[in-house]
């Protein structure tokens, strides 16, 4: 997402300050661990977020007070925080692109997948949050009970919305609730990133609204829990997996092989991947080594073609031609030579 900064002016005082009632509004809703502010205004803030493994970018305003939308653009593998849950809030979560798995608190990891809408009370998040695929993109709509009670009360009059109504329905179970796929909330999210420039605020707060009449009537028990959830340790050690089979792609891998050697039933490991890395383990590791090889191909003149399929774990050559023509259109040599 592209930030349009020159609307923003100079930060008065401390520059990692979030502003005024923005501030009250997020601050109450959790600690962000380390960042620093890129650009303010009284009403939004942009925030990178910075670690070894990159980095993330929050847009951040206030819509009324106590409640806050937020554009989420990550690249990196994990974040973390130091939230601090607390039993008054609220948070809907759109995923519009890669996945985001969530440490919880009772053990359990969390895992929001693409086109995922999930409605949190966030009681049991840690603070740690990974993203399997290196990169996130979605939104969340954050509210402090106390304070955006009092704010729908005096903008909303008339339009039946019971916040606690809603925390209950979706999240007394287990804190949170993950719909899978909803076209009305699928819209309503995929229309905030066409916003009209000219009427933003109103916009955000006609969309909000929108949002909370949707599910102050939607009935939870006719809608499917779409959340993926897993283990703390089954997921610690599938990421173990990805890392040694990335790292050493040159090396044959059987899911039986692996669940040994990581002391995982092979259907968990299967099950975990899929849903960490969208895919099958064998399918992103075919695309990963094919991946690999283009970067290859393409900066590595002192490597052959054969060397190439050994570096990216074919140890016949030919074989190593077909798969890539295949899933590139064109032979190891094509590629290479297309360059020049």
């Amino acid at each position: 997402m592209k930030y349009n900064t020159s609307i923003f002016k100079e930060s008065e005082g401390d520059p990692n300050k979030i502003p005024g009632a923005l501030w009250k509004t997020f601050h109450n809703f959790g600690e962000l661990g380390e960042y620093r502010i890129l650009a303010q205004t009284e009403e939004c803030v942009v925030i990178r977020l910075e670690n070894e493994t990159g980095e993330g970018d929050m847009v951040l305003y206030q819509v009324f007070d106590g409640i806050f939308l937020m554009y989420n653009d990550f690249h990196m593998s994990q974040y973390h925080s130091m939230y601090q849950a607390v039993d008054t809030m609220l948070a809907v979560d759109y995923c519009r692109e890669g996945n985001i798995t969530m440490e919880l608190d009772n053990g359990r990891c969390c895992m929001k997948k693409t086109g995922n809408i999930c409605i949190d009370s966030r009681v049991h998040h840690k603070g740690m949050s990974y993203f399997p695929t290196n990169h996130y993109h979605g939104i969340t709509i954050g509210f402090v009970s106390s304070l955006a009670e009092k704010a729908l009360e005096e903008n909303a009059a008339g339009i039946p919305i019971d916040l606690k109504a809603i925390r209950k329905k979706f999240c007394d179970n287990d804190g949170y609730f993950i719909i899978q796929e909803n076209e009305t909330l699928k819209r309503l999210f995929t229309d905030l990133y066409r916003v009209p420039e000219n009427a933003k605020f109103p916009y955000f707060r006609t969309k909000v609204l929108e949002m909370l009449v949707c599910l102050s009537v939607m009935d939870a028990r006719e809608t499917k829990d779409g959340g993926t959830y897993f283990y703390k340790d089954k997921v610690e050690k599938t990421r173990a997996v990805q890392k040694l089979i990335s790292e050493n792609m040159d090396q044959d891998y059987t899911i039986k092989n692996l669940s040994e050697t990581f002391d995982i039933s092979q259907t968990a490991l299967k099950g975990c991947f899929k849903s960490l890395y969208g895919k099958p383990l064998c399918t992103w590791l075919k695309e990963y080594r094919i991946g690999r090889a283009r970067e290859y191909l393409t900066e590595r003149d002192d490597m052959t073609i054969c060397d190439i399929a050994e570096a990216v774990g074919y140890k016949s050559q030919a074989k190593f031609g077909a798969v890539f023509k295949k899933m590139c259109g064109m032979t190891p040599n094509e590629y290479r030579n297309q360059k020049h």
